[in-house]
């Protein structure tokens, strides 16, 4: 699969996340006003939430791409990373305000007393969610999102439970798990602000495990060392940045090969990788140098010899 291939499935799955989110955002507002589920209701301001971030994931990743296609210069890439900085920063300040406010309303609610239950249709929204959710939406999102549901659809089964059973004592279970979605929602805003504020380079860390890409990089011929890996997210799929040391005493198009060959192999083993720039830089530890893939090159002569 091509990098353009990759850069269009990964905003088309950003386009999907955007429009799913949004429909389950609507359909759970709507059902939880009209059931009365605070619970739902809450849920369904987290999926609002989540509509944002799948907005700033495709706005990143077609600033990727255009950097890619126009060999951008560093101050247009500064001017890039500005703007995503600004769009991570707007949405943990959403969150934290969503958040917030679901928190404010649950104990709001808790204090006045619960006198009612929702309507059973609400539980049977929460489940149709979860299940849309674990089907069709990616791996990465789905613990958050099961998390909230989760605790959705126990917080208004819970409250119709007592409804049913004449258990008043049970109607707080809705405005309960309303309180803790607040708090879920609260911590991905606090993580996302708290990631950025950490980290002054525009990427972050590769998140798989190291040892393993390591490993599978330098077994290409020509690499000597991987010095360096760093990764963003864009939404569900990761551009990532690497450079690579090779022998110096080859010429720039044989380096070239060797990064195209690194290249093509990341993004087959990391299929979730939409895109990687290779750097290549000559490898210096003194002389003579040395290369992975001659085992039996001990002594070369130095460029001096």
């Amino acid at each position: 699969m091509s990098t353009t291939q990759r850069y269009a499935k990964a905003e088309s799955a950003s386009w999907a996340g955007l429009w799913g989110n949004m429909l389950l955002a609507l359909f759970k507002g709507v059902i939880g006003w009209l059931s009365g589920s605070k619970a739902l209701l809450a849920d369904a301001f987290r999926s609002a939430a989540e509509v944002a971030a799948a907005i700033a994931a495709i706005s990143g990743l077609r600033a990727s791409r255009q950097r890619k296609l126009e060999q951008a210069n560093s101050a247009a890439e500064t001017e890039d990373l500005r703007g995503e900085a600004a769009t991570t920063i707007l949405l943990s300040v959403v969150l934290l305000i969503i958040g917030i406010e679901i928190g404010i309303s649950a104990i709001r609610d808790i204090a006045a007393g619960v006198t009612t239950a929702p309507h059973w249709s609400s539980a049977v929204v929460i489940v149709l969610s979860l299940i849309v959710q674990q089907l069709f939406f990616a791996d990465k999102d789905r613990m958050s999102s099961l998390y909230c549901s989760a605790a959705a659809l126990v917080g208004a089964s819970g409250a119709i439970i007592g409804k049913l059973f004449t258990i008043p004592a049970l109607y707080y279970f809705d405005p309960a798990a309303a309180f803790i979605i607040a708090i879920i929602v609260v911590m991905n805003g606090y993580r996302m602000a708290t990631v950025l504020i950490r980290k002054d380079s525009r990427l972050t860390a590769w998140d798989e495990n190291p040892d393993e890409l390591m490993q599978l990089v330098q077994r290409v011929e020509g690499v000597i060392t991987v010095q360096s890996l760093k990764a963003k997210e864009h939404g569900h799929y990761v551009i990532a940045d690497m450079v690579i040391s090779v022998n110096p005493r080859i010429s720039v198009l044989e380096g070239q090969e060797i990064a195209k060959r690194v290249k093509q192999l990341v993004m087959k083993r990391f299929i979730h990788v939409t895109d990687v720039s290779i750097y290549v830089e000559p490898y210096d530890p003194g002389y003579p140098y040395k290369s992975n893939h001659d085992p039996n090159q001990e002594q070369m002569p130095t460029l001096l010899q």
